[in-house]
């Protein structure tokens, strides 16, 4: 019997969401900060396993499972926690030294976009619908899409909003490296 590691990962960002109400300053402990403004060593392992909001940790999880689910069926566990590990810890380095924002960062969307980019290139094909929109997408479109959109939002103003495009852009490349690597 097969053992998944996705709710593990999930219920770990569950519990550190949690632990924040009680010690208000572990988001910005465990955030990204940027070289110069306060980088600590265990922050490029610990950002992606905290988030800001309710609904931040609401959308990184929905579409971590709803992505994750098909993307480990295929890889197995022990290649699919190498994958979130890779883009989470990868894309926290390129933060940490080239993101041109000064602003922390934090949430699983960086290891959420790698798992996107792994979907897009098992399923390139597969149709998603992606709340609002009630248009199916194929995922290669979808991974294409996001990517274009991030890198666009990006180059206009690199931290939108308190979302870090750049960790997008980051996310879903060293995803697309990993899956291509492994294949």
């Amino acid at each position: 019997m097969r053992h998944s590691v996705l709710p593990h990962i999930i219920i770990i960002n569950a519990l550190v969401w949690l632990a924040s109400f009680r010690f208000p300053e572990l988001p910005l402990l465990l955030a990204v900060h940027k070289e110069g403004f306060g980088l600590e060593w265990w922050q490029v392992f610990s950002y992606f396993f905290t988030h800001q909001s309710f609904w931040h940790i609401l959308a990184n999880m929905v579409a971590l499972w709803s992505l994750g689910v098909a993307v480990e069926a295929v890889l197995g566990s022990r290649d699919f926690l190498k994958l979130y590990l890779f883009t989470g810890i990868g894309s926290g380095l390129l933060l940490a030294f080239l993101d041109p924002s000064p602003m922390p960062v934090l949430g699983a969307s960086t290891s959420v976009s790698g798992v996107l980019s792994a979907f897009a290139f098992l399923f390139p094909r597969e149709r998603l619908v992606i709340f609002p929109l009630p248009i199916p997408i194929p995922a290669r479109g979808l991974a294409i899409g996001f990517g274009v959109i991030s890198l666009a939002l990006f180059l206009w103003e690199p931290v939108m909003g308190g979302i870090s495009h750049f960790g997008h852009l980051c996310g879903l490349v060293l995803g697309w490296l990993y899956i291509r690597w492994l294949r």
